[in-house]
């Protein structure tokens, strides 16, 4: 049978490749997942497995990293690869690229299960729906076909290709897992509503797994990986009341294991909050984005009211439920009195944790692709799609640009200290320094371990193989030019 190696450039647990891994491993396929930081020999362990294709799972941060690793990889195995994910999903183009062979757009399911068995055939792939292939020179851009529309015909999402290999994702004490797939908003800043468009069967975009198959999914992870939380990354784990209805009350008596979750916080009804807390429930996390009503109606299409926000965030508390809210700065029409006006919304929304983002324009999203606003920012110079990143530095430059990167490091502790948020006007116009990036790794490090219920040596553990591994380890692991 043919194998497919996939390298991850980053060390998160991502359920894309553990869905894959799960349906490909059904026909019999071997699958290898390798983090090259995570390994001492990482090019001598795609030796060993030898590999009929290389993939890469792609967001536009790791691009041109996946290209270098893509070149080393052609030059000494011989290997075919492919690049997936959100990234080449919207630019397909980089099939252009000496190094790349094939690219899959979209949900990889159907045509990589249909590709590994043309490889193990030898059969022409060069047709298969969902894939762009390089033959000869020639580039073949084939459509992309329809999504999967239930969900519980595909088999569990295999976790083994994380938990089995590395210690860093099988320690660690929480399980995370999602209940679907999709989301019926059109947030600009969010890639959800430019993939809906490539489906053709779009209307059944949003997708929930039926409550029998999640909890059989969710049994059967924790009877091998016990975790001591569980939690649920869906874009809208909240949306469906009668899903909720089902799956909720089932995992309350199956399992009662303690568990977070994400909403759409106009969406919380006193009935939610109620069925949430009764099975278990301790923590959802919300986009609140901006206090400005006008730029979340107008620029970031997030259409919810101060009263709507504020009305949820009441019902969760009334419950015993925390509640998280995650931010953005710096998006096309920011400014540091907007962002201000976020951080004093949080503070009178009397939320139990924050979290902010520096706005990016990644492919695939509407904001900053031609807005009015846009014609009054640029991209510094020697900036590169492939560097963009939530939590460092902004594209977007405007005369509070400064200002409101320097806000974003102290985001946490204005929320934290009323008498560092009045302050805040004054700090932020000092020049960036380490220190400011100090602070912020400390704010977020004490609210993730309290978010997360982590203890402090679980959370000092863990930062410092993140730091171990993300800044050191990842240079030395890195294949030369």
């Amino acid at each position: 049978m043919a194998k497919l190696l996939i390298i991850q450039l980053n060390e998160y647990e991502l359920h894309g490749l553990e869905a894959l891994a799960g349906e490909l491993k059904k026909d019999g396929h071997q699958i290898r997942l390798i983090i090259p930081f995570f390994e001492k020999t990482p090019l001598r362990e795609i030796e060993k497995f030898a590999p009929d294709l290389v993939g890469f799972s792609v967001a536009s941060v790791e691009r041109q990293e996946a290209l270098i690793w893509a070149k080393a990889i052609k030059s000494r195995f011989p290997c075919l690869t492919i690049f997936g994910g959100v990234d080449p999903t919207f630019v397909p183009e980089i099939i252009q690229d000496a190094s790349v062979d094939l690219v899959c757009r979209g949900e990889a399911e159907s045509c990589m299960t249909r590709l590994m068995a043309a490889l193990d055939g030898k059969a022409d792939y060069r047709g298969i729906e969902n894939l762009w292939v390089k033959r000869n020179g020639e580039i073949h851009r084939n459509r992309i076909g329809p999504l999967v529309e239930n969900l519980d015909t595909l088999a569990f999402p295999d976790k083994e290709i994380y938990y089995r290999h590395y210690r860093y994702f099988h320690d660690f004490p929480i399980r995370v897992f999602l209940a679907g797939r999709g989301c019926p908003f059109a947030c600009s800043y969010c890639a959800n509503s430019g993939l809906r468009k490539l489906y053709p069967n779009c209307e059944h975009y949003l997708r929930f797994k039926s409550a029998e198959y999640l909890m059989e999914e969710i049994k059967a992870v924790l009877a091998k990986y016990p975790g001591r939380t569980v939690g649920f990354s869906d874009d809208l784990f909240c949306y469906d009341w009668k899903w909720m209805a089902q799956f909720l009350p089932r995992y309350a008596k199956e399992l009662g294991i303690p568990f977070f979750c994400t909403a759409r916080i106009d969406l919380i009804t006193d009935d939610k909050a109620r069925l949430l807390k009764e099975a278990g429930c301790y923590s959802v996390w919300y986009g609140l984005e901006s206090a400005d009503p006008l730029d979340r109606q107008k620029i970031l299409d997030r259409k919810m009211s101060d009263a709507q926000i504020q009305a949820g965030v009441e019902l969760l508390h009334q419950h015993g439920i925390t509640v998280q809210s995650y931010n953005m700065l710096n998006y096309p029409g920011d400014s540091f009195e907007k962002g201000m006006a976020t951080l004093d919304f949080n503070r009178r929304l009397k939320n139990d944790f924050v979290i902010s983002s520096l706005f990016q324009p990644f492919p695939g999203i509407k904001l900053g692709s031609g807005s009015p606003e846009e014609s009054r920012s640029e991209k510094p110079a020697g900036r590169s799609e492939g560097r963009l990143n939530y939590f460092a530095s902004s594209p977007f430059r405007d005369q509070d640009t400064e200002k409101i990167e320097n806000l974003h490091k102290l985001f946490i502790l204005g929320f934290r200290s009323r008498l560092v948020f009045k302050l805040l006007p004054l700090i932020v116009r000092l020049p960036k320094n380490p220190l400011f990036d100090i602070i912020f790794l400390i704010a977020f490090a004490r609210d993730y371990t309290r978010t997360h219920r982590l203890k402090a040596w679980e959370t000092v553990k863990y930062n410092f193989k993140h730091i171990r591994t993300t800044y050191f380890r990842k240079k030395a692991r890195e294949p030369r030019k």
